[in-house]
């Protein structure tokens, strides 16, 4: 959206971060858990802190001293023929909750399954150690789509262009990543699939083809399309390209995402003059206004749960991420420090939020645990924005 006009300015200058309620502790009683980690000496030490840091970023478990955890866990790890081994055992009580061993090349990997596994058996809920965050990165030379592990182990790039590229979006099956480029001239729109290894253009039009966003099942996009002298959102199939526009106002409508449901679409509008979120059924319509705590609101995300939605927001001139009930209330703030925090993505359980941020002075890709309020830093050296969070599972 237009960041400069007058009017946006003058509305931001009003707020000041002052007046908004900070983002408080979504409220899970993490249960505690005492870890033991004995084997090779260099595996030993590196599964040790990952496992640490898993279980206190988890949102549901905590680690504990010797004699304070409710469930203790002791892990040996080994390295074999084949790779790696952990072999993990846990108790509570006396009882034995817990006995797997995995098998892998890299600690971190198997670290991660297990404790996903721990997560999920004593809190009935999945856990997001294993998952993977892509990013756009930015460099001298060019732009990189790069996947990264919660964990030490560097970037993966998928692909790299001299062009720009921007609002990468995760597929729900996992198997691709539909983003915007440049590469052709154009604002187009591709599609990377990870079978393949290889990214392919799937819309291009004159003008803004860019901002997808998938629907729950996967079966459809709601993109931002420049089309008839207006820029509006529409629906895409992305197997055979066909479009349908969904809102028919001349202000610029842009940046989608879908209720968990697939009912209904949130996405930012300039109608009143400056960009306010609005809710509409998936299938088009005019929408409800959401938002009226700020002058300025864009990037809007939906959590799996449909119980909240993410965004950014100008307040005295800086750029911070929010957080409101989906009906618009509850607005807390979840970012103080630096002054250009944006582009919020959900992890799959809801629990977390990763953004782009310039709060260590350049811009990167940060993490945030909803439970602590505990912010990481997952990107590395350059500029890195854009994230989006793989699904659960792959």
């Amino acid at each position: 959206m237009r960041k400069t006009t007058a009017l946006i300015l003058l509305l931001a200058a009003a707020a000041t971060a002052s007046e908004f309620l900070p983002m408080t502790p979504i409220g899970a009683d993490c249960i505690p858990v005492t870890i033991r980690v004995t084997g090779d000496r260099d595996l030993a030490v590196d599964a040790a802190e990952q496992l640490a840091d898993d279980i206190d970023f988890s949102g549901l478990l905590m680690t504990a001293p010797e004699g304070d955890g409710y469930a203790e866990a002791d892990v040996e790890v080994r390295s074999v023929s084949r790779g790696v081994e952990l072999v993990a055992e846990v108790t509570s009580g006396g009882e034995r909750l817990l006995s797997r061993s995995y098998t892998g090349t890299s600690i971190y990997t198997l670290v991660h399954a297990f404790a996903d596994d721990l997560v999920f058996d004593l809190t009935g809920e999945d856990g997001i150690a294993s998952t993977l965050i892509a990013f756009v990165s930015r460099t001298s030379t060019g732009y990189a789509l790069s996947t990264k592990y919660l964990d030490p182990r560097g970037a993966s790039r998928l692909m790299f262009d001299e062009e720009p590229i921007t609002t990468p979006a995760w597929s729900p099956d996992g198997g691709r990543i539909a983003f915007a480029s440049f590469q052709s001239g154009n604002c187009d729109l591709w599609m990377y699939s990870f079978a393949d290894a290889s990214a392919r253009k799937i819309l291009s039009a004159p003008g803004l083809n860019a901002s997808p966003a998938w629907s729950p099942d996967g079966g459809t996009m709601a993109v931002t399309l420049s089309r008839n002298g207006n820029v509006d959102i529409y629906s895409l199939d992305p197997s055979s390209g066909a479009t349908g526009r969904l809102t028919t106002r001349e202000s610029i409508e842009t940046s989608a995402s879908f209720s968990p449901t697939g009912a209904q679409i949130v996405f930012t509008s300039d109608r009143v003059g400056y960009p306010q979120l609005y809710v509409m059924d998936s299938s088009g319509g005019t929408g409800v206004r959401a938002t009226t705590s700020h002058g300025y609101c864009d990037s809007p995300a939906w959590s799996p749960d449909g119980e909240r939605i993410a965004y950014t927001a100008m307040v005295g001139g800086d750029f911070h991420i929010f957080v409101m009930d989906s009906d618009g209330s509850n607005v807390r703030q979840v970012t103080f420090d630096g002054t250009l925090n944006e582009d919020p993505v959900w992890g799959p359980t809801g629990r977390h939020l990763a953004f782009s941020s310039d709060m260590e002075g350049g811009r990167a890709v940060f993490v945030v645990e909803l439970n602590g309020l505990t912010v990481r830093r997952l990107s590395d050296g350059g500029e890195s924005y854009c994230p989006t969070w793989s699904p659960l599972g792959i």
